[in-house]
């Protein structure tokens, strides 16, 4: 997908997006990123891929989890409104591409993902992460997952796709609706976790279905 229409996506939501999180999600989104963050490990810098408005770093910064934090986004809107968030010092916004991150190599304690990892290419990113995360640093997502059951599956791409279809256009354009429909579609079976992440050096520290199997909470660490 275009850097271009994921800017322009997400630069055009920024007002609405937590509202429309919250109500995508029944309100459940707040306790997964507060279960993601509590088996997160403390350590000293913590960067927040893809941070949008910045939720997850201001439930972070609130647990004290960790001592320096980065949130990067393609939107600049979306780290306007987070900067209006999280007006702390130790707390920076960067705005920059997950696959071109501005730090160092093994320069980072942690990385979460909220709602992001789908939209990323798998192999790419994960070895863009495993350069700049220090040994034992850890990966923690939360994440849409793709059912196991190929019948179930059907049906949520065509209730998502058909019958919520409607409420997101109220906020979305077609293009961009487009765009979380085949986000859906790029997500990864829970089975499928494990094995891919273990091949590329990590191994399971938390790995936990919520919302019928629809939602994964994982915390990976580094070999």
């Amino acid at each position: 997908m275009e850097k271009s229409l994921v800017e322009k996506i997400f630069d055009s939501v920024n007002k609405h997006y937590d509202k429309f999180l919250s109500t995508a999600t029944f309100g459940l989104i707040n306790k997964w990123q507060n279960e993601l963050i509590y088996n997160t490990p403390n350590s000293n810098v913590a960067l927040d891929i893809g941070t949008g408005t910045g939720e997850v770093l201001k439930k972070i910064s609130l647990k004290n989890k960790h001592n320096t934090l980065f949130g990067v986004d393609l939107s600049f809107n979306m780290l306007k409104t987070a900067k209006e968030k999280i007006n702390k010092d130790n707390v920076l916004f960067i705005k920059a591409d997950a696959l071109n991150l501005p730090f160092k190599k093994n320069s980072l304690d942690s990385i979460y993902f909220s709602l992001v990892f789908r939209h990323l290419p798998r192999d790419e990113i994960i070895k863009h992460i495993n350069e700049v995360l220090k040994s034992k640093g850890t990966i923690s997502i939360l994440d849409i997952g793709k059912p196991e059951n190929q019948l179930i599956y059907r049906f949520i791409l065509f209730f998502v796709d058909k019958i919520f279809r409607p409420f997101g256009r109220m906020i979305f354009s077609k293009e961009e609706w487009d765009y979380f429909v085949h986000s859906i579609r790029n997500s990864l079976k829970f089975s499928e976790i494990k094995p891919l992440f273990e091949k590329k050096g990590f191994n399971i520290l938390y790995m936990k279905k919520r919302f019928f199997g629809l939602v994964h909470v994982v915390v990976l660490q580094k070999n």
